[in-house]
């Protein structure tokens, strides 16, 4: 098993406010990798946030805490009691529904973290107050004004209502692999 001594990527990015816009690109591209992984081998992850991506020593990003995944491609679960809210789609909301666009939907949230400098999700909101406006106001919160614009359109493509209509992690990841190289 890989040491990952630099810890999760949510207490790095809190600690270390600001992190460069380039490390921060490197982070996403590299969570990207590692989920368009898990994706090509049918794992559902259902818990991909920022606190569950690890640092190794070069700050190479580890995707971590499997306790949730699963290898089928579209899992119902009857309850969320152990789902953190603010990371779910909403038809998981909805319909406890988890596949790998839900777990896109999450990379969005997660990316969204590492440009608001490891904030929390929807700031001010409870998860009651989360889920309705996402639910039933179709509410998206607005990146951070230091996320370049290529990555909050991707972002937003993550967070479209119909699953069908996200990008793949495959997709995801070629696009970030792309914005690095500039």
């Amino acid at each position: 098993m890989e040491l990952c001594p630099e810890g999760s990527m949510l207490s790095y990015l809190r600690k270390n406010v600001p992190v460069n816009s380039d490390l921060k690109l490197r982070f996403v591209t590299e969570a990207s990798a590692g989920l368009a992984y898990l994706e090509s081998k049918h794992c559902i992850h259902r818990d991909i946030a920022a606190r569950n991506c690890l640092l190794s020593e070069q700050l190479e990003v580890k995707i971590s805490d499997f306790g949730m995944s699963d290898e089928r491609r579209i899992i119902h679960d009857e309850t969320l009691e152990k789902v953190p809210m603010k990371w779910l789609a909403p038809e998981t909301m909805q319909q406890r529904i988890f596949s790998s666009k839900t777990d896109v939907w999450s990379f969005g949230v997660l990316v969204w973290e590492v440009y608001a400098d490891g904030k929390e999700p929807y700031p001010g909101l409870s998860n009651i107050q989360t889920r309705a406006k996402i639910v039933v106001q179709n509410y998206r919160m607005e990146m951070p004004k230091t996320a370049p614009l290529a990555i909050s359109k991707l972002v937003y493509r993550c967070w479209k209502t119909e699953p069908s209509e996200r990008p793949s992690f495959a997709e995801i990841y070629n696009k970030l692999k792309v914005l690095n190289k500039k």
